[in-house]
């Protein structure tokens, strides 16, 4: 299993009670489902896309904001946005 790493930046807002991990490991299918993440797309669509069961999806957007802190769904968007960004450049 290939592991890819993102860092969250220093000045993204950690929830409430919580404390952001600064440097996130995810396995490449949470990758995948991360960086489209980014398109702001439902599960059903991302299942489609990526060519994944909603169920699987789901299971792995819950693992995403866990390891990023119980971050929120949107919170994880701004991140593989920010991510996808990083990849191109």
């Amino acid at each position: 299993m290939r592991v890819v790493s993102f860092s969250v930046p220093a000045w993204f807002p950690p929830r409430r009670g919580e404390e952001v991990r600064r440097e996130v490991q995810l396995t490449e299918q949470e990758s995948a489902v991360f960086l489209c993440l980014a398109t702001g797309a439902s599960n059903a669509e991302l299942a489609g896309e990526l060519q994944l069961s909603v169920s699987t999806v789901k299971f792995h957007v819950h693992n995403i904001r866990a390891k990023l802190g119980g971050i929120s769904r949107l919170q994880a968007c701004l991140l593989a946005a920010l991510a996808r960004e990083g990849v191109r450049t």
